[in-house]
């Protein structure tokens, strides 16, 4: 496990490292998503779990999130609380994933891709449960930026 968590951190630093220094997400920008593009692959099968996030750059680079989603019973509200912190379009970011009903942390490295006017797209690495047992999950998350 901790030649895990050091493979990350040695991820993370060589991102950091290769990073431009100009702030892509200035700050005042909102972000709206939708959830996580991978879902759709089970629109027919199961459903496609709906992830709404709502995202404010409070300063150059940094970003604060809010995901609320429901998760096993409908009356289970699950809801995530976040920041990222941007070097050029890539990110690293830490979650505190469901504080009301089983706290957790997560931490995340991704990119930020911005096309069409205000649409993106934020493929991440995941790293969740770390209070738990880890899971490594990959996201595609999708949105826009105003």
């Amino acid at each position: 496990m901790k030649k895990f968590f050091l493979s990350f951190a040695a991820a993370s630093f060589a991102i950091a490292s290769f990073a431009q220094d100009a702030a892509t997400q200035p700050a005042g920008s909102w972000y709206l998503g939708s959830g996580d593009a991978t879902q759709m692959l089970h629109i027919f099968s199961g459903g496609v779990d709906i992830m709404p996030t709502v995202g404010y750059a409070i300063a150059d680079g940094i970003v604060i999130t809010a995901q609320a989603g429901f998760g096993g019973p409908v009356d289970e509200l699950d809801l995530s609380l976040g920041g990222q912190y941007f070097m050029g379009d890539y990110y690293v970011g830490l979650d505190l994933d469901d504080p009301i009903n089983d706290l957790d942390l997560g931490v995340n490295v991704g990119r930020y891709i911005d096309f069409k006017d205000v649409l993106y797209l934020a493929p991440q690495l995941n790293v969740d449960m770390l209070l738990n047992d880890p899971a490594i999950g990959v996201s595609i998350g999708f949105g826009a930026r105003f």
